[in-house]
């Protein structure tokens, strides 16, 4: 059985992992989408170029966006299942059934003549 402590402690660092590559991926792509130049030098005297590069960038960064977001909704689902396993883990009351002394598991009363007339009714059909 998994140690609860263990499981405790697993779920913790996993929401906080969770929570810091959520930072850190947002912070990357603010850094990456918002502050960084992404104009090509030799497109700089060609309009149209330049227009088909803008055009381009912004499909692609919605895409990477999209990505983006489905990898850290994932990364949160996980954590909610390790979570919801965790709690069922710290819920569960196991109890203990009472069983008597005197219940005879093997029954060794059966006689000869009980066998004799029980055969009859546990044979098996024949076609």
């Amino acid at each position: 059985m998994v140690s609860i402590l263990i499981l405790r402690w697993y779920t913790m660092l996993f929401w906080i992992d969770c929570l810091i590559s959520t930072i850190t991926t947002v912070w990357f792509a603010v850094s990456w989408f918002v502050y960084t130049d992404h104009n090509l030098p030799e497109s700089a005297d060609n309009p149209g170029k330049m227009a088909e590069h803008d055009i381009v960038f912004k499909l692609e960064s919605r895409v990477s966006i999209a990505v983006l977001i489905v990898l850290r909704l994932i990364h949160f689902y996980f954590a909610y299942v390790v979570t919801r396993y965790y709690k069922a883990i710290t819920q569960i009351s196991y109890s203990r059934l009472v069983a008597s002394d005197n219940i005879d598991l093997e029954d060794t009363s059966f006689s000869n003549k009980d066998a004799s007339t029980s055969e009859s009714a546990f044979k098996p059909a024949q076609d």
